[in-house]
């Protein structure tokens, strides 16, 4: 099960080519290519206000210069909703 908070994206990789989503085809195609290793996949659409965790991250993943172990230190922009979500913070 992959959630998603972009309808777009599950329209998308579920096979809708027809919404407008042109500029991210490669990276759909490139979804569905990965999927097929998969004996099942299945897309689930959820709010952003429930996938706030996840959005938080990926927004921060974009600006990212350099990789860096976010499961053991997380950002510090991350650390209020990781922790609203129960999920550890930074170690001590």
């Amino acid at each position: 099960m992959l959630e998603t908070d972009s309808t777009i994206l599950k329209q998308s990789v579920e096979g809708m080519t027809n919404n407008g989503a042109w500029s991210i085809l490669p990276i759909i195609l490139e979804i569905r290519r990965l999927g097929n290793s998969f004996q099942r996949v299945e897309w689930s659409w959820i709010p952003r206000s429930i996938n706030k965790a996840v959005h938080a991250a990926a927004s921060i993943g974009i600006r990212a210069v350099v990789q860096i172990c976010w499961a053991e230190r997380p950002p510090p922009s991350l650390q209020g909703v990781l922790e609203v979500d129960g999920l550890p913070g930074q170690p001590n």
